[in-house]
């Protein structure tokens, strides 16, 4: 929808670039170029954008998106620095010496075409007989996942894989879907082929599927069949926009603070009405309007929610009123088991969230905060700047999507331990109320840590889990050495290094297994040397000695390999004040420029958690 001046008026007078934001994906605007020109002007001036360099590989015209990619690049906090590949050089782009490759792209991108992967895909699917069919597909998965091996050698950042959707609907028409030979599957089952194969075999690698950008704008909006054969461009102006929003989005959520709490307020929110006047049968929630609207807007908390977000209440209500909707309102989605937190009372809210994220040891900057009230929003953004503050839209039916246009909801993995964060703050629920019972009947904390039972499972060089490992180093702030960032490449290319190891472990007790929560990356500098380049920790399993017991492991496993010294630094952060005496606390003395060191001795590779109430198993 073209915006009027009326409303391009109202855009300027945001003063968040998340606020202009979702009032564009609201109301499904497209800015004309001058007015993306004036808005890009607007945001550079309502804070510092981050750099990234974008290198684009393309076997299309790709130029004539950098207007949209700069305009959606400074909605999402970026600064782009676009480098295009000369046409037709796809391959040539993966050497040493290419531009891609001099321009060091912290996110490279691929603009490829269906007979890109293979020559048959050019031709309508319904003329390829079904005995070829299987061969084309398999064909096609293998040169594409070879092309991006190329690029995954030759480029550190990044990768994004697009394919240019057909134009034409099918050429069955509307019989297509219902079809043997239907087009619309088949494709399918090839894009279903290639995620599997760059999901299995890649790290830093994505898909992003055009076909829902296609979906979400209409054919006849995505696509401009006159520039397409004029200068071989296919995108109309929201097409473009789409695309490059995404892949905008994609890279800020690779390189901006990934937020980790969602925190919602109830009435109004999670519901029309209050619940304290006007009762449990009162509330807007059900199948009637405005009631659908809430209803899938807890659809999309759930969803996020399997994403790997954890959920929180913050409400100012009697708490009975609202478990009465928890526990018995009929088309009441979001239950109290879904909740890793919850803050229900007449406190401010600003001290509210700083009790959740105390009660979750994580920093307010990971925290969102989404509530229907100008008071309670202005409350918190003026008391708690940090926290990205979504306002719940006067409209019911804008509510469901209120989300959707933020970034820092996006994800480009998914891990088992993502998977799991609800039910694992809920365990951690359960060891506190283990450990104040212990308190009141006079237990000490070595009584309480004895009662769990823990073990702790130490793997060394494990490629299955690259992906968490990555995952850990970008999100772990507090319990964390040298906050060193790496992504999934730069993990496989250590765990497979002779110089390196790394190790990791994860921790279980009665209540349930945390997953992986550790790493520690130890280089080799040389046979009787080696140095800690990472030691973290989730602060999940902070104050249980599983930080002692690791570190304890590792040495011995060090020791036993004729290491005798083991070097290491504390590199300050605002964050992680929680380690600083770490180090000398565990054997490691000041030795020069601010590096610790910690010599190896004999007594260093005995019994493995001997002096620690963990069972220890491996390195495996």
């Amino acid at each position: 929808m073209k915006i009027s001046d009326t409303q391009f008026d109202k855009l300027l007078a945001l003063q968040s670039a998340q606020d202009i934001k979702n009032q564009l994906a609201l109301r499904s605007m497209v800015p004309s170029p001058q007015q993306a020109g004036k808005l890009r002007r607007h945001l550079a001036t309502l804070g510092e954008a981050r750099a990234v360099r974008l290198g684009i590989v393309h076997t299309y015209t790709s130029e004539l998106l950098d207007p949209w990619l700069h305009f959606s690049a400074a909605l999402n906090g970026l600064s782009l620095d676009i480098y295009h590949a000369p046409y037709g050089t796809t391959v040539q782009e993966a050497t040493g010496q290419s531009g891609l490759c001099q321009h060091t792209p912290d996110v490279t991108l691929l603009l490829l075409t269906r007979e890109d992967l293979h020559p048959a895909l050019q031709a309508p699917a319904a003329c390829i007989n079904a005995a070829d069919r299987q061969d084309i597909q398999a064909q096609a998965t293998q040169a594409l996942s070879g092309l991006v091996r190329q690029f995954r050698a030759a480029v550190a950042g990044h990768i994004i894989v697009t394919v240019l959707p057909a134009q034409p609907p099918p050429g069955l028409g509307l019989y297509d879907v219902m079809a043997e030979q239907s087009e619309y599957q088949w494709w399918n089952q090839i894009k279903g082929d290639i995620t599997r194969e760059l999901r299995e075999q890649f790290s830093g690698v994505s898909y992003l599927d055009l076909d829902q950008l296609v979906m979400q704008c209409g054919r006849d909006n995505f696509f401009d069949a006159r520039l397409w054969y004029s200068s071989v461009f296919p995108y109309a102006a929201d097409g473009g926009l789409a695309v490059a929003n995404a892949v905008t989005t994609l890279a800020a959520s690779i390189h901006h603070t990934r937020a980790k709490v969602i925190v919602v307020d109830a009435d109004n929110t999670l519901w029309g009405g209050v619940i304290g006047e006007d009762g449990i049968n009162g509330i807007a929630l059900g199948q009637e309007y405005p009631g659908r609207a809430f209803v899938d807007f807890q659809k999309r908390l759930l969803s996020l929610q399997q994403r790997g977000f954890i959920l929180a209440l913050c409400s100012k209500n009697n708490p009975d009123d609202l478990n009465e909707v928890l526990l018995n309102h009929p088309h009441q989605l979001l239950k109290n088991e879904h909740f890793a937190a919850q803050r229900v009372n007449w406190q401010p809210k600003p001290d509210n969230l700083r009790a959740i994220a105390e009660e979750l040891n994580l920093g307010l900057d990971s925290f969102i905060f989404v509530d229907d009230s100008d008071y309670e929003c202005s409350a918190v953004r003026h008391s708690l700047p940090e926290v990205d503050v979504i306002q719940v839209p006067s409209r019911a039916t804008d509510i469901p999507s209120c989300l959707d246009a933020l970034a820092r909801l996006e994800i480009v993995s998914l891990t088992a331990e993502d998977l799991q964060k609800t039910a694992m703050y809920a365990q951690e629920r359960m060891r506190r109320t283990q450990l104040e019972q212990l308190s009141d009947t006079g237990g000490s904390i070595e009584d309480y840590l004895q009662s769990l039972n823990m073990r702790m499972t130490v793997r060394l060089d494990d490629a299955s889990a690259v992906a968490r490992l990555a995952q850990l180093t970008q999100k772990t702030n507090q319990f964390n050495l040298t906050t060193r960032r790496y992504g999934e490449k730069d993990i496989a290319g250590m765990i497979d290094a002779a110089d390196f190891s790394v190790y990791h472990f994860s921790l279980e007790d009665n209540f349930g297994n945390s997953g992986i929560v550790g790493l520690a990356i130890v280089e080799r500098a040389n046979g009787e040397q080696a140095r800690l380049d990472t030691f973290l920790m989730s602060c999940r399993v902070i104050g249980r000695m599983a930080e002692q017991a690791f570190l304890s492991t590792i040495v011995r496993n060090l020791g036993s390999a004729g290491v005798q010294a083991l070097v290491a630094e504390y590199i300050p952060t605002r964050k992680n004040i929680l380690v600083e005496h770490f180090l000398p606390e565990n054997g490691f003395a000041v030795a020069e420029n601010g590096v610790y060191a910690r010599r190896l001795d004999a007594g260093d590779a005995g019994e493995p958690g001997k002096d620690f109430p963990i069972i220890i198993e491996g390195p495996l």
